[in-house]
């Protein structure tokens, strides 16, 4: 049963039009769902947790989840870089 659960909330993850996250991992530990995978925001981390709390399991949530993106070239923490004149 609580393989199934993970299953099933993989897939509701999965399919959800807000998150259409495939690497998200869940695990039955005892009393806990153990969510683990990455995602390329805290948006989206927020996001999967909210699909999985929507379904009201009776777990506690432990959160793994890990955020892969780094912000770009002009993102913050990234100095501008200005070409010189001609």
């Amino acid at each position: 049963m609580n393989e199934q659960l993970a299953r099933d909330l993989e897939c509701a993850i999965a399919t959800d039009p807000r998150t259409h996250e495939l690497g998200i991992h869940l695990q039955v530990r005892g009393e806990h769902l153990v969510v683990s995978g990455e995602v390329a925001s805290e948006e989206r981390r927020d996001m999967v947790l909210d699909v999985i709390r929507e379904h009201d399991i009776a777990l506690d949530i432990a959160d793994h989840i890990v955020l892969s993106a780094e912000p770009g070239p002009g993102g913050p923490g990234h100095e501008r870089i200005v070409p010189p004149s001609s």
